[in-house]
């Protein structure tokens, strides 16, 4: 991404295509009219008056989503904005909107059909696609990620684009329309848009044949010589906290992940060897399901004990905290289970 840039992006669903649009520079044709809105909502309190008394009793406050308005210019003035041509690129190769083919050959083929008058018009209703989200708004766990390169970094907002205005334009024949676009966020983090990924295993019961001329050395797998890590550092670099996503692959049972000195959750069930349970404690999510060896899926949210805690109260505050796995294992002499934890920094602001 360069520098100032934005990116909207969600996945497909139902045969419907997904998007992957960078917007906001000059290069894009979607260019930032006026440097775009952030607004964060203001707290919902609970504060109540005191009876027979001066001032109020605080109560516990919620801190509320952000969201982002774009004051886009949409020019076609030059070049086309959609270069999906001669027909959808999406549609032939499966891709998202807004993947594009930049070649200059490409681009040269674009600039040779059509007029600004027709390129804006496409470039809009390409926008108003993006923004319309069809394969992600009928569900509720769907969400979209907008992106941002502020300062050399780039940071994510999870939510849906929402509100989109097209303005009257009398320089529309000659390839130039305004709009205005609004992104509503699900919350008010900001992540960073690398992912952390620490890993737990116990392979202490697992042999493999030994082979000649098989290429042992820097290729083993780390549980080959570490056959056992159920301890990881946890480190959370981030501002305010956020939710982990927790992964573990069979055989176990009784399977516990512990975050020291934060909490702990434990499932109450027997994971078979080829089958794995997801913890995705993410605001937009907050599901638990069994992954079953035929591929298909059913929540086991149910199987959560008592002294787990609520998914939304699976939090990692910003600092280094141990994560420890513990389980009775199925078989002494076979291998045991793995467990992936994979969480993104969150900030409050770019």
């Amino acid at each position: 991404m360069r520098n100032g840039e934005w990116y909207l992006g969600y996945y497909s669903y139902n045969n419907l295509p997904g998007a992957a649009l960078h917007f906001g520079t000059h290069a894009s044709g979607m260019y930032c009219l006026n440097r775009p809105e952030v607004k964060i909502a203001e707290p919902e309190v609970g504060d109540q008056p005191l009876p027979g008394e001066d001032g109020n009793r605080l109560g516990r406050d919620y801190q509320r989503a952000a969201s982002v308005t774009f004051e886009l210019g949409v020019d076609a003035v030059d070049a086309p904005v959609d270069r999906h041509y001669p027909v959808p690129y999406w549609m032939i190769k499966n891709a998202r909107i807004g993947d594009w083919v930049d070649s200059e050959l490409y681009l040269k083929l674009l600039k040779k059909k059509g007029s600004p008058s027709q390129w804006v018009q496409d470039g809009v209703a390409m926008l108003r696609q993006v923004w319309r989200a069809d394969p992600i708004r009928m569900r509720p766990t769907r969400v979209a990620w907008l992106l941002h390169k502020s300062g050399g970094r780039v940071r994510r907002l999870y939510g849906r684009p929402r509100k989109f205005d097209v303005a009257h334009s009398r320089f529309a024949d000659r390839g130039y329309i305004p709009v205005v676009a609004e992104f509503q966020a699900i919350d008010d983090r900001f992540y960073d848009d690398e992912e952390q990924v620490r890993e737990m295993w116990d392979m202490s019961g697992f042999h493999i044949p030994w082979r000649p001329g098989r290429p042992w050395g820097d290729a083993l797998p780390p549980w080959l010589t570490d056959p056992v890590r159920k301890t990881v550092a946890i480190q959370h670099a981030g501002r305010i906290a956020t939710q982990p996503v927790i992964v573990i692959h069979g055989p176990c049972k009784a399977p516990r992940i512990e975050f020291q000195n934060l909490w702990a959750a434990r499932l109450n069930m027997t994971v078979n060897q080829g089958e794995s349970v997801e913890i995705d404690a993410r605001p937009w999510s907050r599901t638990v399901l069994l992954t079953k060896r035929d591929g298909s899926q059913s929540s086991v949210a149910d199987k959560l004990t008592r002294s787990s805690p609520r998914l939304a109260d699976m939090t990692i505050p910003p600092g280094i905290w141990g994560a420890h796995l513990s389980y009775t294992r199925l078989d002494k002499r076979g291998p045991g289970p793995t467990a992936k934890i994979r969480w993104r920094n969150a900030h409050t602001w770019w």
